[in-house]
């Protein structure tokens, strides 16, 4: 076999492939087409003469020669690092690709309008974030980074827990309820009241059944889309139960009633690999200040003081 038949983009796309177990997947991660991650991987299998996959309409699997390839892969990617870490410290400044995946709304409605700053701060980074949806197969070897409402399971992985995320119920300053404030949801009614999918999970998974939030949220309207969801809210069509530092992003919308019993980890998670990498060190570093609870008290670990706060005075708007 000749070495020039090793294209490290087309390893680099079979990887890719083999740990996210789809094509159409690995495209979505790579930002590129379907037909064109099929065609590489097709191109690879004719370079080696060998079956990588076993497709069928369940999905694929890799081969023996495919597990045997991945191996190996994982190690060219370990150089490929390597040379880049190496050649980055003789600049003597961060730089190259970090990838984060972060909780959809963490990401949406606080990170996100803070990376053009970060980027300004940092041009040598390239920052790709996305919105992270488990369960992800060895999701080491595709990120850098990660900020989960909960904690991974993989031993592999450093995790640190920052601080808390808290709720509240919501509704624009038209709505009716919001002149009344009230400050239980036996005043609210729940059939106008959308609980997101994930908020919702947390309560059933965290409190039990005679509690009151549960009892209300099982009455409500479920969302599987965060972003529908507080469109809806925002439209005055309904009330909604979001995490409070969505204050940050949509001032527009008013905090009616807290919801304390109810409130999820963050975690910071990242494999030992992150630690010597200087760029992603100072992705780690920006992150830790973003959900710092002394500087943002929306993420503090009590109830009573992350959630001490009138609704219109915006307890978690950046500095």
């Amino acid at each position: 076999m000749q070495a020039e038949l090793f294209d490290w983009d087309k390893i680099r796309v079979f990887r890719t492939v083999a740990q996210l177990g789809s094509m159409s997947a690995a495209a979505a991660r790579l930002c590129g087409s379907v037909p064109t991650v099929s065609r590489r991987m097709s191109d690879l299998e004719a370079d080696l003469n060998t079956q990588l996959f076993h497709r069928s309409t369940r999905g694929i699997e890799l081969t023996e020669a495919g597990h045997v390839l991945l191996r190996h892969a994982n190690v060219m990617a370990d150089v490929m690092e390597a040379v880049q870490v190496d050649v980055a410290d003789q600049k003597g400044t961060a730089t190259g690709i970090v990838r984060l995946d972060a909780d959809e709304a963490l990401l949406a409605w606080w990170i996100a309008p803070q990376i053009a700053a970060f980027l300004t701060g940092n041009p040598g980074i390239d920052l790709r974030a996305g919105a992270w949806t488990p369960p992800t197969p060895d999701i080491a070897s595709i990120s850098d980074v990660f900020l989960t409402l909960e904690r991974p399971v993989q031993s592999d992985l450093i995790t640190r827990r920052l601080g808390k995320v808290h709720y509240a119920v919501y509704a624009v300053p038209t709505h009716p309820v919001s002149a009344s404030r009230p400050t239980r949801l036996a005043s609210i009614d729940s059939s106008r009241c959308v609980f997101p999918r994930q908020l919702a999970d947390l309560i059933s998974a965290t409190l039990p059944a005679a509690d009151s939030l549960r009892q209300f949220c099982e009455r409500s309207p479920i969302s599987n889309s965060l972003s529908a969801a507080l469109a809806e809210c925002r439209s005055g069509a309904a009330l909604c139960a979001l995490p409070t530092f969505v204050e940050a992003a949509h001032p527009d919308i008013l905090r009616i009633c807290p919801l304390p019993a109810v409130r999820a980890d963050i975690w910071m998670s990242f494999p030992e690999r992150a630690r010597r990498q200087e760029r992603c060190v100072t992705v780690l570093d920006w992150l830790r200040g973003l959900l710092d609870a002394e500087d943002h008290h929306c993420f503090r670990q009590n109830p009573a003081q992350a959630l001490q706060a009138e609704p219109e005075t915006r307890l978690c708007r950046q500095a």
